[in-house]
């Protein structure tokens, strides 16, 4: 079952892009090319964490991709994020066995 996406107005992205872009710097997340000047390198607004886990617009889940890295990561967690929550998991994993 797939989580529904509400949509956002124009202002709402245009502020998102603005507060993630000051937060960030003008460059894609992912491959770290930079935007300014690039007028064929599309931004967009990429959730980190898949909408399906986390649903919703939520500005600490959000980053700013180039349309080819944001297709690309698709619907998957982040390779980053995969091996943090693995860390932790296996950290809390050892101490109930300890």
């Amino acid at each position: 079952m797939s989580a529904r996406r509400e949509l956002l107005t124009a202002e709402q992205k245009t502020f998102l892009h603005c507060a993630i872009k000051n937060r960030d710097g003008s460059r894609c997340f992912y491959c770290r090319r930079n935007f300014r000047g690039r007028p064929l390198r599309r931004k967009t607004l990429d959730h980190f964490v898949p909408h399906r886990i986390w649903p919703g617009w939520d500005i600490d889940n959000l980053v700013l991709a180039c349309e080819r890295c944001n297709l690309a990561k698709a619907d998957s967690l982040p390779w980053p994020f995969v091996w943090l929550l693995l860390a932790v998991f296996r950290q809390s994993e050892w101490e109930l066995t300890a």
